[in-house]
């Protein structure tokens, strides 16, 4: 969500009774309780208003991403960014179907 849509925050709600997805979102991931929103749900069931900060986020991916790959030095490595040759190649309707077929033509 960070990198992709350069969103500030990712927000979300969860039944108070739903103990597992709170578990899952405050304790794994590191959503925190915004607020609680009263019968948020049809069945009348209050609601966690859920909320998690990315502003600090992308930087320390990036961090991360260097620790663990190195930094990267901008430069193409391989054959990417090299000038190739260029052929010219008939195509269409201007190509035969003799020009497409290989023979193979022996004197006897």
């Amino acid at each position: 969500m960070a990198e992709t849509f350069a969103a500030h925050y990712v927000s979300l709600h969860v039944r108070m009774s739903n103990t597992a997805a709170l578990h899952l979102y405050r304790d794994t991931l590191g959503f925190s309780v915004d607020k609680v929103e009263a019968k948020y749900y049809a069945d009348g069931e209050d609601a966690y208003s859920m909320k998690m900060e990315l502003d600090g986020l992308k930087g320390e991916l990036r961090e991360m991403e260097e620790q663990i790959f190195g930094r990267d030095e901008g430069e193409a490595v391989g054959s990417e960014g090299r000038e190739e040759e260029k052929v010219k190649v008939k195509i269409g309707r201007g190509r035969g179907v003799r020009d497409l077929v290989e023979r193979s033509e022996v004197a006897v």
